[in-house]
């Protein structure tokens, strides 16, 4: 019988591939459209709330810069 210091290792389990997450789309380029899309959405909700407060405030913006 072979010791335990002859034996191989057992190689880690690796799991199968499933498919690409949304991780993987950095690595194509592709995460870099999305990250874009989100800061966009992001930066029209920032502008709508500054909008809401100064139209709160009593400075609307339509009404300036419509006369």
């Amino acid at each position: 019988m072979a010791s335990p210091e002859s034996l191989p290792e057992p190689l880690p389990q690796q799991r199968p591939p499933t498919g690409l997450s949304f991780g993987d789309g950095f690595l194509f380029g592709c995460g870099f459209f999305i990250a874009g899309l989100i800061a966009a959405m992001i930066l029209v909700l920032i502008l709508a709330l500054i909008g809401l407060a100064l139209s709160v405030t009593g400075f609307g913006l339509l009404s300036s810069l419509l006369g």
